[in-house]
């Protein structure tokens, strides 16, 4: 099975480098029975930012990005020097994704997962053109923020392979998400205290609702 995902991730440190890619390779090989069912690339600055994501969002295979970079309270960092806005992040995506081919976004990343970033992307004239957004608002460890990625994505990938075999009543990818961080909130009620994970989306009524208020 194809999970839909598509992995994007910066370099983490000058000397050495660890990489979430193996992590995603066992979480797909235990939920889907396929370790290679997500699409992989690295990127740099703006520009490889660019390049992947419009190939991602041409092929409506994949639905769903997730960021593995640097980040703080308005930016993510590629290469050291190379700081991508979130005005920047937008446009990308936005320019991009337009068939809507791209739902979700989650951000592995420190700080930039936080309430006021969620209404900038989510904004329904102006925004990214995606359902629902992930990820930190505080400063998280790599090993910690990490093990709570693979945590969330087992659960995504597990319910994302029954959607499939349902006949009906299929779930979209956003009841999908929600799925998969109430999951989380079950089992790591503390996760938004500590870490400040959340998921947002915006409700019926365009409201902007998170799945930890």
């Amino acid at each position: 099975m194809i999970t839909g995902l598509s992995v994007v991730e910066a370099r983490w440190w000058d000397d050495g480098n660890h990489s979430v890619r193996a992590l995603f390779e066992t979480a797909c090989g235990i939920a889907v029975s396929n370790p290679f069912g997500f699409r992989y690339d690295m990127f740099c600055d703006r520009s490889s930012l660019e390049t992947v994501v419009g190939q991602v969002a041409a092929n409506d295979t994949f639905h769903t990005i997730y960021i593995a970079a640097h980040g703080d309270a308005n930016n993510l960092q590629g290469s050291p020097g190379n700081l991508i806005s979130r005005a920047v992040l937008r446009n990308i995506i936005r320019n991009a994704n337009v068939n809507f081919t791209v739902t979700g976004l989650y951000f592995g990343s420190c700080l930039i997962c936080n309430q006021a970033n969620a209404e900038f992307l989510l904004d329904q004239h102006n925004g990214a053109g995606v359902n629902w957004i992930a990820g930190y608002s505080t400063s998280v460890d790599w090993v910690t923020s990490s093990s709570v990625d693979m945590l969330y994505w087992s659960f995504f990938f597990a319910e994302k392979d029954r959607n499939r075999r349902r006949r009906r009543d299929k779930k979209p990818d956003l009841a999908i998400a929600r799925f998969a961080a109430s999951e989380m909130r079950n089992l790591m009620p503390t996760v938004f205290q500590q870490l400040g994970f959340n998921l947002y989306y915006r409700d019926n009524g365009g409201q902007l609702t998170s799945v930890w208020n």
